[in-house]
């Protein structure tokens, strides 16, 4: 039995290795996106006696076998926060970071976080993500009368020459503070400490790829299909083998 819950663990495992995969493959294109990656760990080794009589007194000895691993399992999926690289839209309301940051969103739910600076301007003249959720400046949601604003690299927007505000760009310590949630946005972990982000630098007329690479996903997506295909077959092994016994031994004598 022990067999077919490690192949069963195995599989597990790289089903979710295969969902996680396909999320970055999805996201290739997504502006901003910060792949994830799936951390294994295996149950702690035990040591595997065999037990047998002495003597024919009813008195048993046990004798050290080897060590055997009990499971494998998914320990946690983290996201990698490197930089993508940046490509050139030449498009007033496109926005990138370079360095530590986020750009602040306003959703129904409260505050949101991402790096997905493809932005727009609303019919009430506010300047929000793609979504619609309002973009938030140091005095609130960032309120613009034309679509061509100038942006330096500190995130002050002007209009004519004049400040309109400057952008909330945020970091937060820990690094890994942020969980993902929909929409290509991010949510703070209870305990996380905000900060400004004083080392980004914004870059107006450009985008941040996303950081998941294609080559580097194909290549793990064929191995955790290979990976889960052989502990299946393994599975499929013991299934058989177990049946066997059941059928056959239940029929000797």
């Amino acid at each position: 039995m022990r067999g077919i819950y490690n192949a069963a663990g195995s599989m597990l495992v790289n089903q979710v290795r295969l969902e996680n995969i396909s999320n970055n493959l999805a996201n290739i294109n997504t502006p901003g996106y910060k792949r994830s990656e799936v951390v294994a760990r295996a149950f702690p080794e035990i040591l595997l006696y065999r037990t047998e009589r002495v003597n024919g007194r009813g008195r048993t000895l046990a004798s050290p076998v080897g060590l055997a691993a009990e499971n494998i399992a998914v320990e946690e999926t983290f996201v990698v926060n490197i930089s993508g690289a940046l490509f050139s839209t030449g498009r007033h309301l496109d926005l990138a970071l370079q360095g530590p940051g986020f750009f602040v969103v306003e959703t129904p739910q409260g505050l949101s976080y991402t790096r997905d600076g493809h932005f727009q301007i609303s019919a009430e003249g506010i300047l929000v993500n793609s979504l619609g959720y309002p973009v938030l400046g140091e005095s609130g949601p960032i309120t613009l009368k034309t679509g061509q604003p100038v942006v330096d690299s500190a995130g002050n927007i002007y209009e004519e020459s004049e400040l309109v505000d400057r952008l909330q760009l945020l970091a937060f310590v820990p690094e890994n503070s942020l969980w993902k949630d929909e929409y290509n946005l991010f949510q703070v972990v209870e305990g996380a400490i905000p900060q400004r982000a004083g080392e980004a630098e914004v870059l107006q007329g450009y985008l941040e790829e996303s950081n998941a690479d294609l080559t580097r996903q194909m290549t793990d997506l064929v191995k955790a299909r290979r990976s889960y295909e052989a502990a299946q077959k393994i599975f499929q092994t013991y299934d058989r083998l177990l049946s066997r016994a059941a059928n056959e031994l239940g029929s000797l004598g």
